[in-house]
């Protein structure tokens, strides 16, 4: 095993129970990225936990992926996502923003 194949992604135990069910999941997945590549990526379970394992590093190197980085997936099927994701808040077409508490909104008049 290489050092990138050392990267691993944990899985949520709700999201993989709504995606799915009792079963766990697939052997693997496709994750399509914004740039129209294609990344087969194994999925692995440890202690009940499921994870992005073979494979997942290949996208976080590829997409230039650091910590604090924010990673959306989207399902398009039972093993393939879309996935977006946003680097300082800002992606190849879009944005996110926190929203504040009202105290914090300023207002022009």
């Amino acid at each position: 095993m290489n050092q990138a194949d050392e990267l691993i992604l944990s899985i949520q135990d709700d999201v993989a129970s709504k995606l799915w069910g009792v079963d766990k999941g697939p052997i693997n997945v496709l994750i399509h990225t914004e740039d129209g590549r294609v990344y087969n990526v194994f999925l692995s379970a440890s202690k009940g936990k499921l994870f992005f394992f073979h494979g997942w590093s290949n996208v976080v190197e590829h997409l230039g992926l650091t910590k604090g980085c924010l990673v959306v997936f989207n399902p398009v099927d039972f093993s393939t996502f879309q996935l977006t994701y946003f680097v300082d808040g800002v992606s190849r077409g879009s944005f996110w923003i926190y929203l504040l508490p009202p105290s914090s909104h300023f207002y022009v008049r």
